[in-house]
């Protein structure tokens, strides 16, 4: 089956101060990390930002398709309407240590039932920024951010979805801000 892969990286980074997807962890932008884990489990990898990236094509790169962002799902919106696979998965800019089997792991479970939605959680914590997703959900998004508001997890269940655990809580760790940053630099 084929999936296309979708970053994450057209947030404010109002924790930060500065945009994330950039900020150099180990010799390299944080966004270099995820593609690099994410490039060889996907057809084709995209990324959603509202700054040109110099380090990538800009032919993968796309703005959102809103003017006004309401989060992870203005991405998500966007992503599933570029993407050219059936089903899309998405990761943030800023998690360089994804699972190099996310895919894999997540993928086996769209054949065995009729879903939407396959979504990590790790000790029971979902982690919607990381969904698999059918990319059939891209149009009812805007309808379902004015009736019902942009929060992720809201949207993720009201759709037929399976949670998939991990034991791995470190390839879901987000860095949002220069303390979590500091944390790991000194892991």
């Amino acid at each position: 089956m084929l999936i296309d892969g979708v970053i994450l990286a057209g947030g404010k980074s109002s924790r930060m101060g500065c945009n994330k997807s950039q900020i150099q962890f180990k010799g390299k932008p944080l966004i270099n990390h995820v593609y690099d884990l994410l490039f060889p489990q996907v057809r084709q990898v995209w990324i959603s930002t509202n700054e040109h990236l110099e380090q990538f094509p800009e032919d993968i790169q796309f703005q959102d398709e809103f003017s006004e962002s309401f989060g992870p799902l203005t991405g998500i919106y966007s992503g599933l309407n570029k993407a050219e696979s059936d089903w899309v998965q998405f990761c943030p800019n800023d998690s360089p240590f994804l699972d190099a089997n996310l895919v894999r792991y997540l993928t086996q479970f769209i054949n065995d039932k009729n879903l939407d939605i396959v979504i990590p959680s790790v000790n029971n914590f979902l982690q919607p920024t990381f969904i698999l997703c059918s990319k059939s959900l891209a149009n009812e998004i805007p309808d379902f951010v004015n009736k019902e508001g942009a929060k992720l997890l809201k949207w993720v269940m009201a759709h037929n979805y399976v949670t998939v655990e991990f034991a791995d809580k470190k390839a879901f760790t987000n860095i949002n801000d220069k303390d979590a940053l500091a944390l790991i630099e000194n892991d």
